[in-house]
């Protein structure tokens, strides 16, 4: 089988788990024996690169800058940034190069936040079958994210109404989609997206995570509990609700590690975590972090599609305190609903620290759902089944859940050359 992948992004140029995702799994379907493929922007224009391992196309960009440049530009040029986006003929005109070179049996869309989605009707037009795999909000809001000044939105606004209308347009011809969380899924059918997609195709795949060697058993701490935060340091993460938790928690007794970095600069979290046991770590290597915590903090306000962090968590034998609601629900799961806090809420979250804190032994009741979140993110499990998903887009007659068949041919031509 011929796999295309076409993403935003990929290694080494990457901005968060959507990339890290998609190198795993092309390397892992390509260890399954595929034929696999990335066509992705880049800073600029290369020849394809081919290997036993995947070819791929770093196609340049047609946008006035490139997106790890964004820090770097004001409002108006962002705003420039975001139209060129959706209409770039460039970059349209390039990835259809690439399809057309690779001849793919299938093409797997990942996160189109950097991507015009007049890509999805090119390739229907080319006769190629298109499965989407949503990673975060693209389709629906103008950051990605759902949310604005910190907060999580509880509607689409008029702006992103109008940024998301040829998003609506154009999705019709994705055949199957996959959500790397329940939630995300569940938002983009509510609001009237993948409808024609039917039930057997729309599937929930969580991430795959590389495990690395197996943690040693933990003892129970001795001289206070050490709360973890990793990613992005910013409001949309949870960090200042984080922050003013802890404000909240017994004078002793714990301590609060953060690793990541703040886009404009750490002098506004370190003003906020004056006089606590508070450390900022910079850029951290994630194993060796988890490593030397107690337990993992998770505190996004936004409904976080898959919550890489709290898999890898779990994978080093680490609890998680999450936020009740995306992805991060989901892993945490509910046989101890004191591990899950509403986002946003500060008190909530200083309660099931301090519950912690004032007695370790609940370290253990944290790990409850840690082996189902293993076992569904195992990367040779992920990548069997995307594949398995692509055999059933492609078979003439493809299988619904009930065991029944979809009636009609679904064989698709292989693009022009």
């Amino acid at each position: 089988m011929r796999i295309l992948h076409i993403t935003s992004l990929f290694q080494p140029e990457q901005v968060g788990g959507a990339e890290l995702m998609v190198e795993t799994l092309v390397r892992m379907q390509a260890g399954l024996g595929a034929q696999v493929g990335v066509a992705c922007l880049s800073r600029r224009a290369q020849p394809p690169e081919r290997s036993d391992a995947a070819t791929i196309y770093r196609l340049g960009h047609g946008t006035p800058f490139h997106v790890l440049d964004w820090a770097e530009h004001g409002r108006l040029d962002r705003l420039r940034y975001k139209l060129a986006v959706q209409w770039d003929g460039r970059t349209l005109a390039a990835m259809e190069a690439a399809v057309r070179d690779f001849s793919p049996d299938v093409v797997n869309t990942h996160s189109l936040s950097e991507l015009t989605p007049r890509i999805w009707p090119m390739l229907r037009r080319l006769g190629v079958p298109v499965v989407h795999t949503l990673h975060d909000f693209t389709s629906l809001c103008s950051n990605g994210a759902m949310v604005r000044d910190g907060r999580a939105c509880q509607r689409q606004h008029a702006k992103c109404r109008a940024y998301a209308l040829l998003h609506r347009v154009c999705q019709r011809p994705v055949e199957a989609v996959v959500g790397v969380g329940a939630d995300i899924l569940a938002r983009h059918l509510a609001a009237g997206y993948f409808r024609d997609v039917p039930e057997a195709l729309r599937q929930v795949i969580w991430n795959p995570i590389e495990a690395g060697s197996p943690p040693a058993p933990r003892a129970l701490p001795s001289d206070g509990i050490t709360f973890g935060y990793m990613g992005r340091i910013e409001a949309s993460k949870g960090v200042d609700t984080l922050l003013e938790a802890c404000r909240r928690l017994p004078p002793g007794g714990w301590r609060l590690r953060i690793a990541g970095r703040a886009a404009d600069g750490l002098d506004r979290y370190v003003g906020l975590a004056a006089g606590l046991p508070v450390a900022f770590d910079g850029f951290v290597a994630p194993d060796a972090f988890l490593d030397r915590l107690d337990c993992l903090v998770v505190p996004p306000v936004w409904p976080e599609a898959f919550g890489r962090t709290v898999a890898e968590a779990y994978a080093r034998g680490v609890p998680v305190i999450g936020t009740a609601v995306g992805g991060i629900a989901e892993q945490v799961g509910t046989s101890d609903p004191a591990w899950l806090v509403p986002p946003g809420d500060a008190e909530a979250l200083a309660v099931a620290m301090a519950r912690v804190v004032a007695d370790p032994a609940r370290l253990a009741s944290g790990l409850g759902n840690a082996a189902a979140v293993t076992a569904g993110t195992r990367p040779q499990a992920v990548a069997a089944r995307y594949l398995d998903l692509y055999r059933t887009l492609l078979s003439p007659e493809p299988a619904l859940a009930d065991g029944s068949r979809l009636q009609g041919s679904r064989r698709h031509a292989h693009p022009a050359s």
